[in-house]
């Protein structure tokens, strides 16, 4: 089970997203959980926002959606 997040980004840049990736990573640690990229080393800008986060169960699941459609760095956040 895993989570599907898309990050905002400031200025259209995948260089931009680096600073909302750091603050959600960071949000999701603190929930016991890691977030991935999920297509790592692209120069894509739209491909560098996007991530996964594994989930051992829905209760986890449930609190990371909570916390991630809440976060200002959020673009999405759904339960792939």
């Amino acid at each position: 089970m895993e989570l599907k997040v898309q990050l905002k980004l400031a200025d259209g840049s995948v260089a931009s997203s680096l600073g909302y990736e750091s603050a959600v990573s960071s949000s999701v640690e603190s929930l016991g959980l890691r977030m991935y990229p999920m297509y790592p080393g692209t120069q894509d800008s739209r491909q560098g926002t996007m991530f996964r986060v594994p989930v051992p169960d829905e209760e986890a699941a449930d609190r990371a959606l909570a916390l991630l459609r809440e976060h200002e760095g959020v673009q999405s956040a759904a339960l792939a």
